[in-house]
Formats: C-alpha cells, structure tokens, sequence
C-alpha cells in the first residue's frame, strides 16, 4: 500500500520510476563527488592521498557532499517537479526544535556506545586530558562539516528514496530498501585488510539498524531535520569528542572530553577494530534499543 510521508509528496508533474531511484541515488552520489574532486585534485589544490586529513577533509565534506545535493535538488525540481518538501526539507517553525532534539539523541546514543565499550575493556585512556591543548578550532569547523555530509546522506536516503519507494509500495519497502542501499554503499570493498565474517555480518546488521532507526525518525517527526542531525552527532562525537575514527575516518587533532586509545589486546568485535565504535557489537546492541524504542511511535503508522 502506498504511504505519503511528507508534505507534498503526491505533488509534481512526473514521479521516477521506483525501480530507478537507487540506481539514480547511486548515479546522483558518484556523481556529485566527481564534480567537486576531480578539479580539486587536478589543480593541486589538494592531494589525492591526503583527501581524509585535516583540513582537506572539510572541502570533502562540505562542497564534495554539497555538489550532491545541488543535483539531487535539481532532479526534484525539474525532472520531478516538486519542491524540497517532498523530500522532508519541511519549512516550519518546529524545524529548529527537531534539529536540537535530534542532535541532542545522536550525542546521547554515540556515548552510550563508547562507554559500553570502555566498560567491558574495549578502549583505555591514551593520555591526561589538557584542556588547553584541545584543538577547539577544528572540532567546530568538523561540526558544520559533518553537519552537511550527514544531512546530505539522510536527504537522499531518509528523504528522497524512503519517499519515493514507500508512495508506490508502502512504509516497510521504503525502509528496507534504503538502508539495504545504504549499507551496500558504505561497504568497504578494497580490499585492504583480511576479510573477518563475524566484523563484516557486526557492520552490515549496524548499518542495516542505524538507517531502519533514522527512518523510524523521519516518519516520526515527518521530515529529515531530525535524522539530518542525530547522523551529524553521531559521527562528529566519535572523534571530536573521544578520539575515536568515524567509518575509519581517524583525524589527529586533541579531542574535547577524553582521548581513548583501542585495546589491541581485545577483540574486534568489541572495539570495532581500526573503523571505530561503528563496528561494535555494542554500538550494534545500542541501535537495537534505539530502534526498538523509536518503533513503538510509529508501529501505527507502519501498520495502518
């Protein structure tokens, strides 16, 4: 049964295809990355081995992510024909409270991973914490970054492919099929270190749980300024916060509260290994809550 999850949904000239959407989603992603990099590393204005390090790492993911969504919004605009609201960017006055509100949890349920997983021996204090010392700077330019990347991601997957599929087969379509794609799109396929089944099925069930969760979110609230944020503290705090890699994003700088080292002697599946507490069994424990809880508002309206 078809679902309209935000305002202006139905509106517009021409819906795209559902069977095309995560193709395009994927097409409208690469894309946007190569438009932005491409010249940038071209001109040497940064190195393509240094894309990840501070402070290159704020064009990434600012304008690489931000290219993203101009072509995402210009498909909407003029393929679709419907405005940003169809894709949760609602205009209203509640805006700012979801933003906050979702922040606020993202903080939350990042710490409660990281001290899940210190509590059972996962991760050890690297050094005393200065204050003085703290690289304040970087950690509020990294929050607007990661604020933009993450809303970005949450755009295209809790905004426009959650919408798009659920208005022609339903809520539950909706929310498998954009955290399957999702998940597949943050699988790590170098090949660099040896392949681990039981970190790879941690990762997959995380990621799989961490989009189902943010979409919970989206319907709940009706919009993504909520999920926008919870996903933008949710990577932020992990290394401006602890010290800790985000999606194997490691960046040196002195974090704000504590700087936590791994325990090399505990095993992957505790510490998340070299990508950090999202491929913790604990952070994936975390997310189970998170959602079981998050499902309860909205069992309604998934089952009606």
């Amino acid at each position: 049964m078809s679902v309209s999850i935000f305002p202006g949904d139905r509106e517009g000239r021409r819906r795209t295809w559902v069977w095309a959407v995560p193709f395009l989603l994927v097409i409208i992603f690469f894309a946007g990355q190569i438009l932005a990099i491409v010249p940038a590393i071209e001109s040497g204005m940064i190195a393509e081995d240094e894309i990840e390090a501070y402070p290159n790492i704020l064009y990434m993911l600012t304008v690489v992510f931000g290219s993203v969504l101009v072509l995402l919004g210009l498909w909407v605009r003029f393929f679709e024909g419907r405005g940003l609201a169809s894709i949760g960017m609602t205009l209203e006055p509640q805006a700012k409270n979801k933003l906050g509100w979702g922040y606020g949890v993202g903080l939350v349920m990042a710490t409660a991973s990281v001290v899940g997983i210190w509590a059972f021996g996962g991760y050890g204090v690297e050094r005393p914490q200065d204050f003085a010392l703290v690289s304040y700077v970087p950690i509020c330019f990294l929050a607007l970054g990661f604020l933009v990347q993450s809303s970005v991601e949450e755009i295209m997957f809790r905004g426009w492919m959650l919408s798009r599929v659920s208005e022609r087969f339903g809520l539950w379509a909706g929310i498998l099929s954009n955290a399957t794609l999702f998940t597949l799109m943050h699988v790590d396929f170098s090949g660099d270190e040896a392949f681990s089944l039981i970190d790879f099925s941690i990762f997959t069930s995380m990621t799989m749980l961490f989009s189902i969760f943010l979409s919970f979110l989206a319907i709940r609230q009706k919009s993504v300024w909520g999920a926008c944020a919870w996903h933008a503290a949710w990577n932020w705090s992990f290394i401006t916060w602890f010290g800790l890699p985000t999606t194997g994003i490691a960046l040196d700088i002195t974090p704000l509260w504590v700087d936590l080292v791994m325990d090399e002697s505990q095993v992957n599946w505790l510490t998340g290994g070299a990508a950090g507490p999202e491929n913790s069994a604990i952070t994936m424990v975390v997310l189970l809550i998170g959602c079981a809880l998050f499902y309860r508002s909205v069992r309604k309206t998934l089952t009606a």
